[in-house]
């Protein structure tokens, strides 16, 4: 399956609670519905929505978060040609 592109300014435009998108390491995750079922409250999830979020999810999680939480989340890449 391709996967979708997006640009950070498309990601930036999702960073509310009822829209929330998240870059971890060039990959875009709708974390929208995990809000509620993030361990460490939606607050700081919010906080980091809309912009590249990797260096703060790395002090906090171990890689298998991804393997386990983001295959569900997941829904694309930032574009090679958009500055992160």
């Amino acid at each position: 399956m391709a996967t979708k592109a997006y640009t950070i300014e498309q990601v930036a435009s999702h960073k509310s609670a009822d829209d929330a998108w998240v870059v971890v390491n060039g990959k875009v995750y709708d974390v929208t519905k995990f809000l509620d079922d993030h361990p460490g409250g939606k607050k700081v999830l919010l906080k980091n929505c809309g912009k590249d979020a990797s260096k703060q999810f790395e002090q906090f999680h171990s890689g298998n978060v991804l393997e386990k939480y983001g295959p569900k989340l997941l829904i694309g890449e930032v574009s090679p040609s958009s500055k992160l």
